[in-house]
């Protein structure tokens, strides 16, 4: 219970959120249910096939939805959000650029998102998501990602 609620990397993919709290809920009632219930969660969990095919379609509409400005940074245009590792920005883990674009296009002030060359103890990727990228400077250890408007 400990591992799923406090050490669980920030920014689980909204699919998956109802499976993990059925998953937090389970473990603190394992003794009333037994651990086959428990473990039961783990089988629904999809496999790697099922992450590929959800990378593949998220990257096919990521080339159009999203513009790649390697080697650069936005400093400003920063905006909070939780739970972020940041205090003054939005800065969140995510398991690969789907991730990344899931989570900007979920709150509706995310214009861009620069994926950073800092991981978590997990190997989960820190990204700072920004509300503009009117001020771009160059930054060899970032990638930034610009959403095209029509």
């Amino acid at each position: 219970r400990f591992f799923f609620t406090y050490l669980l990397p920030h920014s689980a993919p909204s699919s998956l959120r109802p499976l993990l709290d059925q998953i937090v809920n389970a473990t603190g009632n394992c003794n009333k249910h037994g651990g086959a219930k428990y473990l039961s969660f783990f089988s629904l969990t999809p496999g790697p096939s099922v992450n590929s095919e959800f990378t593949q379609k998220c990257m096919k509409s990521a080339n159009t939805k999203y513009r790649r400005v390697p080697e650069a940074f936005i400093p400003d245009e920063n905006y909070r959000c939780w739970p972020s590792y940041h205090h003054k920005g939005c800065l969140l883990s995510v398991f690969d650029i789907s991730e990344a674009i899931e989570i900007c296009d979920s709150y509706s002030q995310c214009k861009a998102f620069v994926l950073t060359n800092q991981t978590t103890w997990t190997g989960r990727q820190l990204v700072f998501f920004k509300m503009a990228s009117n001020h771009i400077v160059p930054d060899p250890d970032k990638i930034t990602y610009v959403k095209v408007t029509d």
